[in-house]
């Protein structure tokens, strides 16, 4: 095991104070069924700089399985790397067990803490701190990196963004959000790399991203990502328009600056919507002039939202709230449409008795409809009684009996029928 810089309180001057109760109770649980227990990363990394962290991760020797019977209110996730997801009410906190680097900083077999320091990917990241007794565990020089307020990479520079292109955006982001300086061979390694971008799961691009839009630091680190032009790689037809369009520049940056000015930490539907905002005007000026029937204008602008997005793929229903905060920023109600005259008969129709007519529910936004999920696998509502038909007697209205002599040629039901 490589040795590592132990560092007391009085060294580090962590604030314990800021540490969130449930991840100190989900810490001292696994002590009491004798395994190590560390916050590392992030959380680590807020602490030492004196902020509240957001997220707090744990990792510790045990393996999934057993961390599952500590826990029980707990799932195994992952498929090759399994991790245990903790449930705290609405929180989620995620505890991993050690890796190993037999098979590089990508495999998945377990090992010990020092292997594990050594697949994180910058030094900031790759500190464990045990709250038991208030001790920083540093194997990589993380501590000092820290203190003088630089990104250093614990992985080669050579396969550092090969092996996981999106740790570019977190270089950059943690380079902006924190003021620390980034390296002139990792500043190289950056710019050379960044095509690779285009080759990640647009999930993960997707998580980062809307990371930094709830980040309070959302406008520094957007510029510094177009000045490394990896901008147009994350999100390309924002990146060119931010590059092309001053208009469009300087309305999403003033749009990001009301963003980190928000006290509270925003919404996904407001961080999409400002991203949008700008781009969607011309749309929705159009709205109340072009389109008569405003249900179809709101499918519309989702899939140009979604195009303008792409590769980024946020959940289906956040898009439709963020395309709905800029329609009813500008006083559209997506579910206006003119009616249809009422019936003259007395028969009661589909409104009286399910609420609306059928073509109104199916223009609908998929947000607001009722029973979305179910129309989407085939189903609408409460199934309806299939309609009993009677059977015509063989040779009646001048029908030819079928082959079998049981009813109509082609025998069998009639559709809608039952045997």
């Amino acid at each position: 095991m490589a040795k590592a810089f132990v560092y007391t309180q009085p060294e580090h001057r962590i604030d314990a104070s800021r540490i969130d109760s449930e991840a100190l109770r989900i810490l001292e649980r696994l002590r009491e069924n004798g395994h190590e227990a560390y916050l590392v990363g992030g959380a680590v990394r807020d602490l030492l700089l004196g902020r509240k962290p957001k997220d707090f991760d744990i990792v510790t020797d045990a393996q999934p399985a057993k961390i599952k019977r500590v826990f029980r209110n707990s799932r195994i996730i992952g498929r090759r790397f399994r991790l245990v997801h903790v449930y705290a009410g609405e929180t989620i906190y995620e505890v991993s067990t050690f890796r190993s680097i037999a098979n590089g900083t990508v495999g998945n077999e377990y090992g010990s803490i020092d292997e594990d320091a050594l697949r994180r990917d910058f030094t900031m990241n790759a500190l464990y701190f045990d709250p038991h007794d208030a001790t920083l565990v540093d194997y990589v020089g993380g501590f000092k990196d820290i203190q003088a307020k630089r990104i250093v990479p614990v992985i080669p520079l050579g396969t550092i963004f090969k092996e996981d292109p999106v740790r570019m955006i977190r270089c950059v982001k943690y380079a902006t959000a924190a003021g620390f300086r980034i390296p002139w061979r990792l500043k190289r390694a950056v710019k050379r790399d960044a095509l690779l971008l285009s080759q990640a799961s647009s999930s993960r691009l997707t998580e980062e991203f809307l990371k930094i839009l709830g980040s309070g630091k959302s406008r520094p680190v957007i510029e510094s990502l177009a000045d490394f032009d990896l901008l147009r790689h994350i999100a390309p037809q924002a990146g060119r328009l931010a590059a092309a369009d001053r208009g469009y520049r300087s309305a999403l940056f003033a749009a990001l600056e009301e963003l980190d000015a928000e006290a509270s930490d925003p919404s996904k539907e407001k961080r999409l919507s400002i991203l949008l905002a700008h781009y969607l005007k011309p749309f929705l000026e159009s709205v109340p002039g072009r389109f008569s029937d405003t249900p179809e204008a709101y499918r519309e602008a989702v899939h140009e939202a979604r195009l303008f997005l792409s590769p980024l793929n946020p959940p289906r229903v956040e898009l439709e709230a963020a395309v709905l905060v800029l329609f009813k920023r500008r006083g559209i109600s997506p579910l206006q449409r003119p009616r249809k005259p009422e019936r003259s008969s007395g028969r009661a129709g589909p409104a009286d008795r399910r609420g609306a007519p059928k073509q109104a529910r199916e223009a609908m936004p998929d947000l607001l409809r009722p029973n979305a999920e179910a129309e989407q696998r085939g189903e609408e509502g409460r199934p309806r009684p299939k309609r009993r038909r009677r059977r015509r007697q063989p040779g009646s209205h001048g029908e030819a009996p079928g082959p079998d002599g049981a009813g109509p040629a082609g025998g069998g039901p009639e559709p809608g029928g039952e045997a």
